[in-house]
């Protein structure tokens, strides 16, 4: 079943009414059949609906509707601001690990400037959006642009993923119902700079026991990881 993750949807009645964009996407690419099942989420609630064709416009009733919320931590991705080639990698593995939004930041490794970033975000939204459709996800993550202190300043568990700290993540205790940052560096990790400011603000600090990874690698691992903790031990608090 096709399954479509917006920030908001049209609702005209027991109907879904698709925007340009979306209609392209499932009559011209997907080549959807008439009565053909598509899924619509946003916000947590999901549509299970049935599509009534009409020549090249479509619309879709709405069979089924059912929320999918979860009361688990939320986990946010801090990102080093780096190549939009990389970051758009980071965006799509990211929302595919499972982090609900993302952060990006200057630091002192980062190589692209924040101003071409902006520029690009109706690009990494799309393709963050693309992403939470393709993983069945129901709620689109945001993507925001910040300061380092701005992020600091977040009432969250605050975890800085550098390959040098002693501790390893799989140490890492989540049991908290803190909603979780994971910060992670561009090429070349953090500054000895910016690891004091980790530890002038008290943030837990952890290393992968792996080769250095590219940062779109470390994305992946390092999100996956941490969420399937916090999914395993909500459940086990939940039991």
């Amino acid at each position: 079943m096709i399954h479509l993750v917006k920030e908001k949807l049209n609702i005209s009645g027991n109907l879904i009414i698709p925007d340009e964009e979306d209609l392209h996407y499932l009559v011209k690419v997907r080549r959807i059949r008439n009565k053909e099942k598509v899924s619509f989420a946003s916000a947590g609630d999901v549509f299970e609906t049935e599509c009534e064709l009409c020549g090249k416009d479509a619309t879709f009733k709405i069979l089924n509707k059912y929320s999918d919320l979860n009361n688990t931590p939320k986990l946010f991705a801090a990102l080093a601001s780096a190549d939009i080639s990389a970051l758009e990698e980071c965006l799509r593995n990211g929302v595919e690990a499972g982090a609900d939004a993302f952060f990006i930041f200057r630091s002192d490794y980062s190589n692209t400037d924040m101003k071409l970033i902006e520029k690009k975000m109706p690009r990494l939204k799309t393709i963050v959006a693309s992403a939470a459709s393709q993983s069945r996800r129901t709620m689109l993550p945001e993507i925001t642009l910040k300061t380092m202190e701005e992020l600091a300043g977040m009432d969250c568990e605050h975890i800085a993923l550098h390959p040098y700290s002693s501790i390893n993540l799989n140490s890492y205790d989540c049991k908290n119902k803190k909603d979780k940052m994971l910060w992670i560096g561009a090429e070349g990790g953090f500054s000895e700079k910016e690891t004091s400011f980790f530890e002038e603000k008290d943030f837990n600090m952890f290393s992968l026991k792996t080769p250095i990874l590219r940062m779109e690698n470390a994305v992946t691992v390092s999100l996956a990881f941490v969420r399937n903790l916090i999914n395993l031990q909500s459940g086990e608090q939940n039991d």
